[in-house]
């Protein structure tokens, strides 16, 4: 376990937290700019000065008399901007982190990373010949074959295409799991926290709040955060792939019983499991199932929750879907013409293109 209990101020801000983290479990960090997130992350990995201690299992990392320096700690960090070697190849500055890595012998292979990053084809390569993607994914790289027991992630994917933003992320998600490591991703993109991370920290009044899982953090919204944060309400659903209907550009996926389409995902498997995110904003309710609409996605669940939104203008409505939860929005007006109450069955509509694999 990572135990860190700090205080740290700045000329612009102040930051404190008092967190427990878990091997083998992948965090998210969200926070308006400025708040302290990558400073967060530069204390853990003995870069940046704090008051307050930190522990890594039986390893005291921090005291009130002690510090411990960086090369010290088995963390590994992908910062936002470029630390690459530029006197080194793409090879050499991967074999630089295997060298040293935190064993003798990396836990995680070469061949592997190489083919998950898509970085097999820039080995020759110095960095000055990259593109700002490709640096990235090299960095992810280097990071993860230094085989840290904690990888901090400040924006790792901000400059990916889709595509390779979630195949990375989830080959990181993957690895924290097998090699029990405990990773940190910090991204301003708020579906990647919500499908890669079990559980979330949110900084908000000088504070990191303690984990939470991050289903309960994205249904629910961030009551008391709201000012601070720029956040729009989602949920995040456990689906199964069914099939990929190439022809017509669709993936299908079964939720609750039922069976929805996206836009085709081919990288994943048939029976695969996976997350999808959905903006509250992006679901419609009916009393009665709709016939004969363009939007191809209907659940049919029970409504148990409506939660008025800060606005004043709009409310949550908390859909059961067969145990998951669906959270949409729609206005005050809306809800009062329906007469919606809990208890009753309700369908909800997801347009195709709004649904993030």
């Amino acid at each position: 376990m990572l135990s860190a209990q700090i205080k740290c101020s700045r000329a612009s801000f102040s930051i404190a937290a008092n967190v427990d983290l878990q091997p083998g479990t992948l965090y998210g960090l969200i926070g308006p700019s400025g708040s302290g997130k990558t400073t967060f992350l530069q204390v853990l990995g003995g870069l940046v000065t704090a008051d307050g201690d930190i522990k890594f299992k039986e390893q005291i990392w921090q005291n009130n008399s002690f510090i411990a320096p960086s090369q010290s700690r088995s963390t590994s960090t992908v910062f936002q901007e470029n630390r690459l070697f530029p006197h080194m190849t793409v090879k050499e500055n991967l074999l630089f982190a295997t060298e040293r890595s935190s064993d003798n012998a990396s836990s995680v292979d070469m061949e592997t990373v190489l083919e998950n990053l898509e970085i097999d084809r820039l080995l020759e390569n110095k960095p000055q010949k990259l593109s700002g993607g490709q640096i990235k994914r090299v960095s992810i790289a280097r990071s993860i074959l230094s085989n840290p027991d904690v990888l901090l992630l400040d924006e790792p994917t901000a400059e990916l295409e889709d595509r390779l933003k979630s195949k990375i992320l989830k080959f990181i998600g993957e690895l924290t799991r097998i090699n029990n490591m405990i990773t940190i991703l910090v991204s301003h993109h708020l579906p990647d926290i919500a499908r890669y991370c079990a559980e979330t920290m949110v900084i908000s009044k000088n504070t990191i709040s303690p984990p939470r899982p991050t289903q309960s953090i994205f249904a629910h919204g961030l009551t008391g955060f709201s000012e601070q944060i720029d956040f729009q309400e989602g949920s995040v659903l456990s689906v199964t792939v069914v099939d990929h209907q190439i022809d017509r550009g669709l993936t299908s996926l079964e939720v609750a019983g039922e069976v929805i389409v996206a836009p085709i995902t081919d990288n994943l498997k048939k029976g695969e499991q996976t997350n999808i995110f959905v903006l509250a904003r992006d679901v419609i309710l009916a009393s009665n199932q709709p016939q004969n609409i363009s939007i191809r996605n209907c659940l049919s669940g029970q409504l148990v929750e409506i939660n008025e939104h800060p606005d004043d203008f709009s409310s949550i409505v908390m859909v059961d879907l067969g145990g998951q939860i669906l959270a949409a929005q729609i206005t005050n007006s809306s809800l009062q013409d329906m007469g919606l109450q809990t208890g009753q069955t309700i369908f909800a509509l997801i347009k195709t293109v709004s649904i993030e694999v």
